[in-house]
């Protein structure tokens, strides 16, 4: 019984790679060459709120496409955060999957909005913690030509500012006390929610740009203004 069980979720979790997989092989393929640049950071770091004053500044001749992925999370999955249940691995797969296709088709509608300006004149600008490789490695393989932005915050200073932040859905990391999870499979659940290392913000192991998040939001976001110049002159 053990082993059918076992088998059950090996299938179920590669019938979700394979559908993630997927929707990454059927990204348009100018949209998989577009310039753009991800802005990451342990939650709190302030991500959010340099890109849309990074906006704020933005060039004339192009578009600043600022998407937060936060919209793609779902609310069962913001109902268990509050709850301090962390996404397993499966649902982490199931969100890049539909974010990657949101970032895709946000760029569409852009261009079909503004047809005075190139496609590759739209410049997305997207905020996201990131915590996991698993994430960053779905959407690095999704968009491989995108530039990486860290803004850099020790963890005792992010969890001030989530303290202080109202609205938001995440609270924190996992709760010492069990949860009861929703939309997904309990004890599968519970076990990442008992692995604290989800809940921490892994070393970076690729290319990328960062910044000082002790800095203001207006220095990050005029640097991030700056780095993204510097980017499209290279690029022409």
């Amino acid at each position: 019984i053990l082993a059918c069980i076992i088998q059950f979720k090996q299938t179920q979790y590669n019938l979700t790679t394979q559908r993630a997989s997927t929707a990454t092989n059927n990204m348009d393929e100018t949209t998989s060459k577009q310039l753009m640049f991800f802005i990451f950071g342990r939650p709190g770091a302030g991500k959010s709120s340099i890109s849309e004053e990074a906006v704020r500044n933005n060039l004339k001749q192009y578009q600043y496409l600022p998407l937060d992925l936060d919209v793609c999370v779902p609310q069962w999955m913001r109902d268990n955060f509050s709850k301090g249940v962390y996404p397993t691995l499966q649902q982490r797969a199931e969100f890049s999957s539909n974010a990657c296709q949101y970032i895709n088709n946000e760029i569409r509608i852009a261009h079909h909005q503004n047809t005075t300006i190139t496609r590759q004149s739209i410049i997305p600008i997207i905020s996201f913690s990131f915590v996991n490789t698993d994430l960053r490695t779905a959407f690095r393989d999704a968009f491989p030509h995108a530039q990486w932005i860290l803004v850099d915050t020790n963890k005792h200073l992010a969890e001030e500012r989530i303290l202080a932040r109202e609205g938001h859905f995440y609270k924190g990391g996992a709760s010492s006390s069990p949860s009861t999870s929703s939309n997904g499979t309990n004890n599968e659940t519970k076990k990442c929610n008992d692995n604290s290392s989800e809940w921490e913000f892994q070393p970076v192991d690729f290319p990328h740009i960062v910044l000082d998040g002790c800095d203001t939001v207006e220095v990050n976001a005029k640097r991030i203004v700056e780095y993204i110049e510097r980017q499209i002159v290279d690029s022409n």
